[in-house]
């Protein structure tokens, strides 16, 4: 049995299929079982790093996704498996006023407590270039710090470990840090980072663990492979 769940931007899709799945699991006659909460957790999860606020409503989810939940002989969830594609990259960069960029950016800015906040460097949401773009910061009855209190607690029911959530959301600190860097023209026609974003190249290799010179390099030149060897030529800032 296969259900298709599509529509236009704003018909319900989310929400019908997060009913779907909690009626299938009920109905399995394991309610209760670990496996079937996993599954249900995995919504906000996937909400939160793959669903943003659009003109059409507040949790539009702005990639595909393909669940896959397998039965034993019993009618009882025994499995399941969750495929995404066409994630809308574009939203990390560029957003529209009064859209969001994806949940995941506020809710590690409103809800990180003061050592993961002194850990992954993270300023108030509206010093961040790629979510500044637009007024909107927090949701119509929403609340960022308990929606990322939920998303972390759902990880847990998922399976993640501790470890592994940290690492997801210094990811999310080390992309709102890379936006913030700016760059400024030199006088051999390269590039260096500004003297204003320095900060945030040392905030993102430290966070990532890389060498800051390095990560200064590699974002200011390109090198291409010939046969005669590497080479290594300056980048203009971006117009």
């Amino acid at each position: 049995m296969s259900f298709i769940i599509s529509g236009e931007s704003g018909a319900g899709k989310t929400e019908t299929a997060k009913i779907l799945v909690k009626d299938i699991c009920e109905k399995s006659a394991q309610a209760e079982d670990d496996l079937a909460a996993r599954l249900l957790a995995s919504s906000p999860v996937l909400e939160a790093f793959g669903n943003a606020k659009t003109l059409r409503n507040d949790n539009s989810s702005r990639f595909g996704k393909y669940m896959e939940i397998q039965f034993d002989g019993q009618k009882r969830i025994s499995g399941a498996a969750i495929r995404t594609y066409l994630l809308e990259r574009s939203r990390v960069v560029s957003i529209t006023d009064p859209e969001r960029a994806y949940h995941s950016f506020y809710q590690l800015c409103y809800g990180a407590d003061a050592e993961e906040r002194a850990r992954l460097h993270l300023k108030p949401a509206a010093e961040f270039c790629y979510l500044n773009q637009s007024t909107c910061y927090e949701l119509g009855g929403g609340d960022n710090a308990e929606s990322y209190r939920q998303t972390r607690a759902a990880m847990t029911v998922v399976g993640m470990s501790q470890a592994e959530q940290d690492d997801a959301f210094r990811c999310v600190a080390a992309v709102l840090h890379l936006g913030n860097i700016a760059f400024e023209e030199t006088e051999d026609e390269g590039s260096r980072v500004g003297a204003a974003a320095e900060e945030h190249l040392a905030a993102f290799a430290d966070i990532m663990g890389v060498d800051r010179g390095a990560l200064a390099k590699a974002l200011t030149t390109r090198t291409r492979k010939t046969f005669d060897g590497a080479i290594s030529s300056p980048l203009l800032p971006p117009a």
